[in-house]
C-alpha cells in the first residue's frame, strides 16, 4: 500500500492545549493564483471547511503548504449555527490542524493527526 497515493486534511482549529477542535471564529481558505504550486480543493466534513491536498508517492508523500489560508468568519454567520456559544469572545488564537487517513492492508484505517504551533490572528 505504499505506492498508494494518500490525502492530506487541513483544518483550523482552536489553540487550547486541552481540547482540539474546529475553530468556531476562523476557518481554512484556499489560495489560489501564479505563486501557489499545490494543487487541492475545498471539502466539507461535519460542517467544518476541509481542505485537502493529495499526497503522491512520486513526490515521496510531501506537498508544500502554499495553497492555504485562514479566514475570519463575520459574526452573522457564526450566529447562524446551532449550539454556537462563544460569540462575542475574543477567541483569535487558532491552530493549522494536518490529518491524514492510512488504509492498511488488513481493512484497517490509521488516522495521523498534528497541530502547529498557536498562531495569533489579527487584521
Amino acid at each position: 500500500m505504499e505506492s498508494e497515493p494518500l490525502t492530506l486534511q487541513l483544518f483550523i482549529g482552536t489553540a487550547d492545549d486541552r481540547l482540539l477542535r474546529p475553530h468556531a471564529f476562523y476557518q481554512v481558505h484556499r489560495i489560489t493564483g501564479k505563486t501557489v504550486s499545490t494543487s487541492s480543493h475545498e471539502a466539507l466534513h461535519n460542517n467544518t471547511k476541509v481542505l485537502e491536498i493529495p499526497l503522491l508517492p512520486e513526490n515521496n508523500m510531501r506537498a508544500v503548504i502554499d495553497c492555504a489560508g485562514i479566514l475570519k468568519l463575520r459574526n452573522s454567520d457564526i450566529e447562524l449555527r446551532k449550539g454556537e456559544t462563544d460569540i462575542g469572545r475574543k477567541n483569535t488564537r487558532v491552530r493549522m490542524v494536518f490529518r491524514v487517513h492510512i488504509h492498511q492492508a488488513t481493512g484497517r484505517t490509521v488516522s495521523l493527526q498534528v497541530s502547529s504551533n498557536p498562531i495569533e490572528c489579527c487584521k
